[in-house]
């Protein structure tokens, strides 16, 4: 966005950055400037406005926030994991 009185840049750019074994919900918006950490979950419909740097952690809500720690996620399902399975996505 211009500025039409100086001919400034009001709303300079940002970089966005989604870690490694992101999981991003239906309809979610991560905005300039914004950064999710490996292992985390953003939830649906979530608008990610800030800087998250905890692994391993659920981000949801508008504007987003940490709302559970300490999880991780897969694709099978099975009703438990061991911890070389959860962990299969880091090799």
């Amino acid at each position: 966005m211009i500025e039409r009185a100086s001919g400034k840049r009001v709303n300079s750019p940002g970089s966005v950055s989604i870690g490694d074994h992101v999981w991003v919900g239906l309809g979610a918006i991560i905005s300039k400037g914004s950064s999710v950490p490996a292992d985390s979950i953003v939830g649906a419909m979530s608008f990610v406005n800030g800087k998250f740097d905890e692994e391993g952690t659920v981000i949801a809500g508008v504007p987003a926030k940490v709302i559970k720690r300490g999880v991780t996620w897969s694709r099978v399902r099975k009703k438990r994991f061991s911890p070389e399975e959860m962990d299969g996505w880091k090799s």
